[in-house]
């Protein structure tokens, strides 16, 4: 098994890019152990740490990325999630301030509510199976990959924003067991990781989960000539499709697109004829929301 520590990574991404240098390079079928910071780049320690955007201006950082072998584009890359294990024994999280995340700048609250958002940084100490919001409420340790994907063709994309690459999707479900498909676009594919959260409600909608530095345990193999539009997720009991806002996209079109991409799974390698798959999801599928801009589609394997 490889490892890919924080020392060995050096300089930490913030963008998902074709251009960046490979960190490591592994073959189909490999096992990685993948250090990685948490989304504050490691700035929210103990109580009453705040963002230093002076010093470090972005968030979300991003181990990575790794190279895989005999990976093009028109390929699809399969990661599984292994293990998700904090490296310091705590998370955070914090009320970041309105503009800092896109999502939700547009939101009038500090007018609704009359008053201005308070710093809210939050430490929760992660121990015995459960994350400590406070003294007295405990959340059960729910790990999960806020952040995988691949390096678009021809562009970077800030590590903040999700989209047909993947990024920062924030899925509760890409968590240990689920595998995750994603599309090659460059030469190696370039997966990036990182943003693992130790509990995340759907939406995220405050924008920060409890975020912590982690070990994140993953086999990457590799499909040649599957053609991916979006990433798709496999859990036991699940198919996941998925689908995020972007320029002229709302949540709707996500939803819908999602769909589509699940009634085409549906066809294409299950051999269910597309129109009872269009009946049949609107029975039995369910959707969720990872952060603001990412929706999800799960259809039941038993129905398969």
């Amino acid at each position: 098994m490889k490892r890919l520590t924080l020392r060995d990574q050096k300089t930490l991404h913030y963008t998902l890019s074709p251009f960046h240098k490979p960190t490591l390079t592994v073959s189909p079928g490999e096992s990685v152990v993948v250090e990685t910071e948490d989304a504050f780049s490691g700035q929210i320690r103990k109580p009453g740490d705040r963002r230093d955007t002076e010093k470090i201006p972005w968030g979300n950082p991003q181990s990575g990325p790794i190279y895989v072998e005999g990976a093009n584009r028109g390929d699809a890359l399969l990661v599984d999630i292994v293990k998700i294990e904090p490296t310091i024994g705590q998370g955070a999280t914090r009320i970041p301030p309105l503009g800092y995340y896109p999502g939700l700048s547009t939101l009038p609250l500090a007018k609704v509510l009359g008053v201005e958002l308070p710093h809210g940084s939050r430490i929760c100490p992660i121990k015995d199976g459960k994350v400590y919001f406070s003294e007295k409420l405990a959340l059960p340790y729910e790990p999960m990959v806020g952040t995988i994907g691949t390096a678009p063709e021809i562009e970077a994309i800030t590590s903040v924003l999700p989209g047909p690459h993947g990024g920062n999707m924030d899925f509760a479900d890409i968590c240990p067991g689920a595998r995750v498909y994603l599309p090659a676009n460059a030469p190696g594919a370039l997966l990036y990781i990182g943003d693992a959260h130790a509990a995340q409600g759907d939406a995220e909608i405050s924008g920060t989960a409890i975020e912590m530095p982690a070990e994140i345990t993953i086999k990457i193999d590799l499909v040649k000539g599957k053609r991916l539009r979006w990433p798709r997720i496999e859990l036991a009991d699940y198919i996941v499709t998925t689908s995020t806002t972007g320029a002229g996209r709302t949540l709707e079109d996500a939803t819908r697109s999602a769909f589509f991409e699940m009634i085409l799974w549906l066809e294409e390698e299950y051999g269910m004829d597309r129109w009872e798959a269009y009946q049949l999801c609107t029975q039995v599928a369910r959707v969720r929301m990872g952060n603001i801009w990412s929706i999800s589609t799960k259809f039941p394997k038993k129905y398969l």
